[in-house]
């Protein structure tokens, strides 16, 4: 495993550097990248730096880490996020949106599965922000969704951030990744940050701590911990 831990003040531009690496990276070993995305505010920023650079972006499929079971269409879905930073330099059939499927049991997900299927079932790169609680994606800590141990995508129906209807990535798909890359942004993350650099805590109760297990692993932040032991 190749854990890399990156202090930069301009975490964006830090980010976007990263991910451009990890792309062209991907692109030279596969000749096509499956990259996961989160919604939230950090995202961005770095999806706003990152089209401004030399990227085939032809090459790139953009799935989602997580999804709020809204239409495509609604303010809240991470989809459409997404899309107004990336539509002006990415293929629209290279953006695969979570499609919620009211009348399915599972809202869709048997479906989302089936569509990374076609792109060899797993993400190469993952980027993930870690919240104040150290959840990523639609994981909580101490919560069903981390503990489920699906092979592609869970149901949250009782999520403790709202909304409480969500979809995400597995852990297990989530470790499948070939490259990681969490953030942690602010001052409210330090205790989350602490926790996944601290062994004697559980992955369970910090559901960020599966960083450390991803084989090319980037954390990347502005918080500054000192006297703690890692990994």
């Amino acid at each position: 495993m190749e854990f890399v831990e990156l202090y930069d003040d301009d975490i964006y531009s830090k980010s976007a550097e990263i991910l451009k690496e990890s792309i062209i990276k991907i692109i030279n070993e596969k000749d096509l990248v499956v990259l996961g995305l989160p919604g939230g505010r950090s995202i961005v920023p770095i999806l706003s730096k990152l089209r401004n650079e030399s990227i085939c972006w032809e090459k790139v499929h953009v799935f989602l880490i997580d999804e709020r079971l809204v239409p495509i269409t609604d303010d809240q879905s991470n989809y459409k996020l997404i899309k107004k930073e990336l539509s002006s330099v990415m293929p629209s059939e290279n953006m695969h949106p979570f499609i919620l499927e009211k009348g399915q049991l599972d809202f869709g997900l048997n479906e989302y599965e089936k569509e990374i299927m076609k792109y060899g079932g797993s993400y190469d790169i993952s980027v993930l922000s870690s919240g104040e609680d150290g959840h990523i994606g639609s994981l909580f800590p101490n919560h069903p969704s981390i503990e489920n141990e699906s092979d592609f995508f869970v149901l949250v129906k009782d999520s403790p951030k709202p909304p409480k209807m969500r979809m995400s990535i597995s852990k297990k798909l989530l470790l499948k990744s070939s490259i990681g890359i969490l953030l942690f942004n602010g001052k409210t993350k330090k205790k989350a940050y602490k926790k996944v650099l601290d062994t004697h805590v559980k992955v369970n109760e910090c559901p960020a701590k599966l960083i450390n297990n991803i084989s090319e692993a980037y954390v990347i932040t502005n918080i500054l911990i000192d006297n703690i032991k890692k990994h």
